[in-house]
């Protein structure tokens, strides 16, 4: 029972902390992110890394890292299981590019910093149009030296659970032709989609390089394979 309430109340004090910390940190990215990239980008690093901060000390959430290093490639396919994997991508790759969903944009002080860090927006329900918005401006993020980071399953999944990636992954892989990074982790085991609480424990980080090959079929079995 007492375990149960500081489980509770330390999950009540991150969400409090984030909600807070977008509205210091949002108005200050937003307005120099008006005027320089770079400087929205190092603004919002801050912000990830000072909630990656308040996991570890508030909610006793940890994580470690095995394998190549995420900046080692200008793609990342990455499991996607909650918000964790995203403020850890956005703290710590250099020039992280997401594929989000328009409606995030929307989202005052937070979308508009989105917006500016330069995120591919799509509209799922366009289908092929997204995709081929999606490939134009990847070339211009890898000719920039930015790093795609791409969830192939689409959505969040729960923990445990492994569902198809996505067609549309492969024929963006195959359109660049570039060594990509897998990362598969365990966030949702202590961060569920579903879920207001947050666990403690350590997020198991491992990190594995899929060479370019020109079968789709064994990328998507060695994407999958590393998923299971």
């Amino acid at each position: 029972m007492i375990n149960n309430l500081f489980l509770i109340f330390n999950s009540l004090i991150f969400w409090i902390n984030l909600i807070l910390s977008v509205l210091l940190f949002g108005p200050i990215a937003f307005l120099f992110g008006i005027i320089s990239y770079p400087i929205c980008l190092y603004i919002s690093k801050l912000w990830c890394r000072y909630n990656l901060f308040i996991l570890k000390n508030i909610c006793s959430l940890n994580y470690e890292t095995n394998g190549p290093d995420i900046n080692t490639h200008s793609i990342v396919i990455s499991r996607h299981q909650s918000a964790w994997e995203t403020i850890f991508l956005a703290a710590y790759i250099k020039r992280p590019i997401f594929i989000l969903k328009r409606e995030l944009l929307m989202i005052p002080l937070f979308g508009w910093c989105l917006y500016l860090l330069k995120n591919i927006s799509i509209n799922r329900s366009d289908g092929v149009s997204s995709l081929k918005k999606i490939m134009k401006a990847c070339d211009e993020h890898i000719d920039n030296d930015r790093t795609l980071i791409i969830f192939p399953e689409g959505t969040r999944v729960n923990y445990g659970k492994n569902i198809e990636i996505k067609k549309g992954v492969l024929r963006i892989l195959d359109a660049l032709k570039l060594p990509s990074i897998i990362i598969n982790h365990n966030a949702g085991k202590f961060w569920s989609k579903d879920s207001f609480l947050i666990k403690p424990g350590t997020v198991v980080i491992e990190t594995i390089s899929l060479p370019y090959n020109t079968d789709q079929l064994i990328s998507k079995n060695k994407i999958q394979k590393h998923f299971l």
